[in-house]
């Protein structure tokens, strides 16, 4: 089914619990999952014991209390807005792995059709609770999509706040980055101290959407060589994703002359650098440390997923 074939399927009332149990068919991971038509009112799980499942979206410590990159920048986060849409936590058998090559096998879903903008700063925040069946959700989806409206219109990912060197003199200096590509995550079973996602009847249970910004930025806890910050793009890089005059910006930036703003509209699409900031916000995306598979509608945060 094509992504214009789904879309007429999606409820139009935001919010709209969709619930399908026994599907045989497989569903193509990193692709919105075919269901039957929307349930109106919980209708279709009315005859069930229900209980309540809360979907959250979590920028952990990092967030809260800042971070140091792996170059030694110390960076103090104001706002970190998030725009998810079509959030859906499934009961899966056999369990999705996301670092395999399997399709998502779907018992029962449940489902936040969204936008939804949150800031992730200030704590974890409350994406919706759902009314929902009985069961393990050991697998978790959304899409990272721009706001429509609000103080991040136009962006999927608004970076927000300060940064200064860790060691030595300097002030901090305001930073804005801003991202607009459109990027889906299909998560397997929420990993941490305690397992989530198991709904009982007239029980509350919660699963996350996690955010692991260090996959960003590196952490300077860490040796240089540690795979994460191996991996990670870090602060000076971003400082230079703009193309006016990159070497400029960021010697300013150290001498404290003038804020920095990164927008993704100034990079090049299909360039090299382009391509690495498209890969690491792909890494973003966890449920609690456990993984995720992701794919990019397009540099310009237009295009149809996969």
């Amino acid at each position: 089914m094509s992504w214009f074939q789904w879309s007429l399927l999606r409820p139009l009332a935001k919010g709209m619990v969709l619930v399908a149990l026994g599907l045989g068919a497989g569903m193509t991971a990193c692709r919105p999952p075919v269901e039957p038509g929307p349930a109106r009112d919980g209708q279709a799980i009315s005859a069930l014991a229900t209980g309540t499942l809360e979907l959250w979206a979590n920028g952990e410590a990092f967030l809260r209390e800042g971070l140091v990159s792996k170059e030694g920048w110390a960076l103090q986060f104001e706002h970190v807005y998030v725009t998810l849409a079509d959030i859906t936590a499934y009961q899966t058998d056999p369990p999705f792995d996301p670092q395999g090559e399997g399709e998502l096998q779907a018992k029962a879903l449940v489902s936040l059709t969204g936008p939804l903008t949150v800031d992730l700063v200030p704590e974890r925040a409350l994406l919706g609770s759902l009314e929902a069946p009985p069961g393990h959700y050991n697998a978790l989806a959304w899409r990272l999509v721009p706001a429509a409206e609000g103080p991040a219109k136009g962006y999927s990912l608004w970076i927000e706040g300060r940064a200064r060197p860790a060691e030595g003199e300097g002030e901090a200096i305001p930073f804005v980055l801003k991202f607009s590509p459109e990027l889906a995550f299909v998560c397997g079973e929420y990993v941490g101290e305690t397992r989530k996602g198991f709904v009982r009847a007239g029980q509350v249970a919660d699963l996350e959407a996690t955010f692991h910004f260090d996959h960003l930025f590196g952490n300077g806890s860490l040796p240089p060589k540690d795979d994460l910050n191996s991996a990670a793009l870090g602060f000076a890089s971003l400082v230079k994703l703009d193309p006016v005059d990159p070497v400029s910006l960021e010697q300013g930036l150290k001498a404290g002359s003038q804020p920095l703003e990164v927008d993704w509209g100034s990079l090049q699409e299909g360039s090299p650098r382009a391509q690495a900031v498209l890969q690491s916000l792909q890494s973003l995306g966890h449920v609690g440390e456990g993984h995720c598979r992701a794919s990019s509608g397009g540099l310009g945060g237009t295009g149809s997923l996969p």
